[in-house]
């Protein structure tokens, strides 16, 4: 997640560089094109709509936009439900189960849990985070499992169960650990459910099919000017398509996503802070404006 304040000219011209440069050469051939070649055609250049068409193109930037936000914005929320449920299960197991070393096992195990959970859905290979936390022949298992932060979190109940908890904290546990299943159900549908294909293709092709016409509508008012003025103007409406491209999928381990390393690691300390264990860890610090 890039942090408010850190933008700065490179990183914008970055951004949007590559189709920014090609558009920058597209207008240079058509202006030259404008003073070489059109003086010598009988047939005037046609006139375009261009402020339909960018009208448009920005309406239907703009409404994808907001749909890719939602899904980074979801994705957000259902981490701080996380957060708060991880919070909720180490208190409930700590203070309330008859064996308090029992506890300190479900905290331990969340830990885990969020950590594999984070890799799971960076589709990242999550063994050097496990492998410490979790007892030898439960990583051999999980080696054979499709899904590993769901069998933690189910063995975790499993093992509240066995703790012969009150009834009454047994619901109310039971409640906490549906809630974190709830979250995890939510930020799997955002990871396995894409955009519709209308969302991710249409509006790169009218982006682009724009910035092909807009130096052939401004040529003829701006002259040598035109390569400045479609440029800048070109420059929005690619920014406005690669900011949703990067919203769109929040889990990608990209600079715009969620940060999940801060996330967990937040989680971490809390669990171990509650545990009065001396643990050492800081939280993630950003690298040159980024959280990861």
């Amino acid at each position: 997640m890039i942090l408010p304040g850190r933008a700065h000219v490179g990183h914008i011209l970055r951004y949007v560089g590559k189709p920014l440069i090609w558009l920058l050469a597209w207008d240079v051939v058509v202006t030259a094109f404008w003073y070489v070649i059109h003086p010598r055609l009988t047939a005037e250049f046609p006139a375009l709509p261009l402020t339909l068409l960018g009208s448009a193109v920005a309406v239907y930037l703009s409404f994808r936009n907001t749909t890719a936000y939602a899904r980074w914005w979801e994705a957000r929320t259902l981490w701080g439900a996380m957060v708060n449920a991880s919070r909720t299960l180490a208190r409930e197991a700590g203070t309330m189960l008859p064996d308090r070393s029992v506890g300190a096992t479900v905290a331990h195990r969340q830990i885990a849990y969020v950590h594999a959970l984070r890799m799971h859905l960076r589709r990242q290979a999550p063994w050097d985070e496990l492998t410490p936390r979790l007892p030898a022949d439960e990583i051999e298992r999980l080696r054979h499992v499709t899904n590993l932060p769901n069998a933690i979190h189910a063995r975790t109940g499993v093992l509240i169960a066995d703790a012969r908890p009150d009834p009454i904290l047994l619901a109310s546990l039971a409640r906490t650990l549906s809630d974190i299943s709830n979250a995890q159900g939510g930020m799997e549908r955002i990871k396995n459910t894409p955009l519709p294909q209308q969302y991710a293709t249409y509006p790169a092709i009218f982006t682009h099919g724009f910035c092909i016409l807009l130096p052939l509508g401004l040529v003829e008012t701006l002259g040598l000017y035109t390569p400045l003025g479609s440029t800048m103007a070109g420059f929005l409406f690619l920014a406005l398509l690669q900011i949703g491209n990067d919203m769109q999928n929040p889990f990608e381990n990209l600079e715009d996503d969620v940060p999940l390393t801060t996330l967990t690691r937040g989680i971490e300390i809390d669990l171990r802070d509650s545990l009065n264990e001396a643990h050492g860890l800081k939280p993630v610090q950003p690298e040159n404006g980024i959280l990861w």
